[in-house]
């Protein structure tokens, strides 16, 4: 079965989510003085019930909704507003436009006093992720800035605009009576001076701010997302507290320095005190809500295409591919903290050219039924790679390591006593870590089952490698030594790993990671 991240009352979801294009696009329109105002509100209603179907499309219709008034008070930002609004609108077209909605209501709280402005930001890194989320938020901030700037705004609530009432560009207010009637295209085209837009911009006052508060938006928005992204469980209400408060004291101490900077103040103590306290209400109730209410969850689908392997036959190379693809979407509530094991047979490309594929399945059916029972009995759920090797899930780092020497040792005495059978030589490693099982409990994808396999690389026939966290947990175990390999830079780990071996047979000497040697 294919996997499919979706949330939790989605078509709930898909209704709210067309009432805040309503909503938003509406007060959008309303502002920019669209007239007659109840075709305003009519556009609104049908973006809305276009966000149903295709929020891309309904991100589309509201620029072009939004471009006819600008267009009417100054052609030339009216176009430019459409250019950048469509080469925008794929990333605004995000999570079913939530980049769009969050412009607007970033927008729209600029002009409540005290309102929760910098929310905004702190939602976008939450919902969508350091690099995304700092990615709305600055497009947010700028949208803000170029508008109060050209609208002669020194500031638009607590952001700074940096315009002058002398230097005003546009005036919707001034707009047509009936902008559906396009007459005013004409004279819209007889007024074009590009030499004013480059004069409202040189006119800008406090640059310096203008250029810091996307970096501060950006910021606030990353650091939140990271936080989210480090966390095990993102819904417990710790981690939402923390993490809006911290994004909501980097935007306020950021954003007064910032004005500070500039020797002012912001536009109000009180007013900026205020949307400190709304903007954290708000964040932290529109997240809690979005985690509680609308969960990530996977949905199981069937397979379309044929010839893919299934959870069963997956081997470590396609594990591996799919982590790096997938492990974002599927690090939910459905992973687990476990302790995982992978196995590879020595030589198998060699056996396989020597013996042929046939005596080859023999013995890798063999080697499962011999080793399957000893993980079980040792209270872990193990399953084929699909190819030479196993994986399996441990609840206890002690089991794991106890059903690795177990294995070595029953491969070493079957060796011994059936001098007629091939051989069979394995390596082990051994790492703990979230991990998304299968309907067995075995493992099937997360960071676990990753280090696992590059513990595991690491490994000659015979040997058991284990992390340093793994050996620390089990202590001492009767007839078993270990020995440290010191610390290892692996492929798509962050950390160094402190790597070591598991001496599972007396007189074993340690042997040097394959890396290492000669």
């Amino acid at each position: 079965m294919a996997r499919k991240v979706s949330r939790k009352n989605a078509g709930l979801l898909k209704w709210i989510r067309a009432a805040a294009f309503i909503a938003l696009t509406g007060w959008a329109l309303s502002t920019l003085s669209f007239t007659p105002i109840a075709a305003a509100w009519g556009i609104a209603v049908g973006i809305g019930a276009t966000a149903l179907l295709a929020p891309g499309i309904a991100v589309l219709l509201s620029i072009v909704a939004m471009g006819i008034p600008l267009l009417a008070a100054d052609f030339i930002v009216g176009v430019a507003f459409l250019v950048i609004g469509f080469a925008a609108s794929q990333f605004l077209s995000e999570e079913n436009g939530w980049p769009f909605l969050l412009t607007l209501a970033a927008f729209m709280f600029t002009t409540i006093p005290g309102g929760p402005v910098w929310a905004v930001a702190i939602v976008a890194g939450y919902i969508m992720g350091s690099s995304e989320g700092a990615a709305a938020g600055v497009l947010a901030i700028l949208a803000i800035e170029v508008a109060g700037l050209l609208a002669g705004k020194p500031g638009l609530g607590l952001v700074h605009a940096g315009g002058a009432p002398a230097a005003a560009l546009i005036d919707v207010a001034s707009g047509p009576a009936n902008l559906l009637s396009f007459d005013w295209l004409s004279a819209s085209l007889d007024t074009i001076d590009p030499d004013s837009l480059l004069e409202t911009i040189g006119q800008a006052r406090g640059k310096t701010l203008l250029a810091i508060q996307p970096l501060l938006w950006g910021a606030g928005a990353a650091v939140v997302g990271a936080i989210a992204k480090a966390s095990k469980d993102r819904s417990r209400p710790i981690i939402m507290i923390a993490a809006v408060g911290i994004g909501v004291a980097v935007l306020a101490a950021g954003s007064w320095a910032a004005f500070r900077s500039i020797g002012d103040a912001p536009p109000s103590v009180a007013q900026f005190g205020l949307a400190l306290v709304t903007s954290f209400i708000a964040a932290l109730a529109y997240i809690a809500v979005w985690e509680r209410a609308f969960p990530r969850i996977v949905v199981k689908q069937a397979m379309v295409k044929t010839g893919t392997m299934s959870n069963e036959d997956a081997d470590v190379d396609e594990l591996l591919r799919l982590i790096a693809n997938a492990e974002d979407e599927l690090a939910t509530k459905h992973t687990t903290r476990a302790t995982v094991m992978i196995t590879d047979m020595k030589s198998f490309s060699k056996m396989t050219e020597e013996e042929g594929s046939f005596a080859s399945a023999k013995t890798i059916q063999r080697h499962r039924d011999l080793l399957l029972p000893v993980i079980e009995r040792n209270g872990g759920r193990g399953k084929s790679t699909g190819g030479d090797g196993l994986v399996a899930a441990f609840q206890s780092e002690t089991g794991a390591v106890q059903a690795a020497a177990e294995m070595q040792d029953l491969l070493r005495e079957r060796a011994e006593t059936h001098s007629t059978e091939r051989a069979i030589v394995i390596r082990i490693g051994i790492a703990s870590g979230e991990v998304v099982l299968d309907k067995g409990g075995r493992p099937f994808i997360g960071n676990g089952l990753n280090l696992a396999a590059r513990v595991m690389n690491l490994a000659d026939g015979g040997q058991i490698f284990v992390t340093h966290g793994v050996a620390d947990a089990v202590g001492a175990l009767p007839g078993i030594s270990t020995a440290s390999h010191g610390d290892f830079a692996l492929k798509n780990i962050a950390e160094p790993v402190s790597l070591v071996e598991v001496l599972w047979m007396p007189g074993q000497q340690p042997a040097a990671p394959l890396i290492q040697r000669d």
